[in-house]
């Protein structure tokens, strides 16, 4: 069997998920205008996601320029026992939402795509995410301009994103 590979410069693979919570749909097409860095992780790398999401965000606030979808492989997860670990992924979500500060969409800023067939997970070579994620950084149009596994995520999302979105700069009260 043929492992995908991902290649900067190219279009990235199509796909779609339904975000939980939410239940927004994100896809490549739904998104064409905004950056989207995937972030495809599990349980185990929780922590270093959310610090590379918060140092991203305090750059790149607004979601309206790029959007960080976590994309959750749960192709293991057998048929029967699904609907419990969809119940406790949105637990997750709503401590998520919870921690959410005022005046933020949440549908914009915990944005968890559960990839059940793992369709996705594979077509973005998703594999030993377990202590070392996976960021892949894709353009407005649909273009891949980064990709990085493990190490320090949040400079390495920070060095990707760096002239494929333009940060927000801090306002200036006269």
């Amino acid at each position: 069997m043929a492992t995908s590979t991902i290649t900067i410069g190219a279009p990235a693979p199509a796909f779609q998920l339904n975000a939980l919570g939410s239940n927004r749909t994100i896809s490549l097409e739904s998104c064409r205008g905004t950056a989207l860095l995937l972030v495809f992780h599990d349980q185990n790398s929780v922590a270093a996601v959310q610090a590379m999401q918060e140092a991203v965000r305090l750059r790149y606030p607004e979601a309206t320029r790029l959007l960080v979808p976590s994309v959750v492989n749960m192709s293991a997860v057998p048929v029967f026992l699904r609907s419990v670990a969809e119940q406790v992924m949105k637990g997750i979500y709503a401590k998520a939402a919870d921690a959410m500060p005022a005046g933020l969409d949440v549908a914009d800023y915990v944005i968890i795509l559960l990839d059940w067939d793992g369709k996705v997970s594979k077509a973005y070579n998703a594999r030993k995410i377990s202590h070392a994620p996976l960021l892949t950084l894709i353009d407005g149009e649909g273009i891949v301009r980064g990709v990085h596994q493990g190490g320090d995520l949040a400079d390495a999302a920070l060095t990707m994103l760096e002239g494929v979105v333009a940060p927000t700069l801090p306002s200036v009260e006269s």
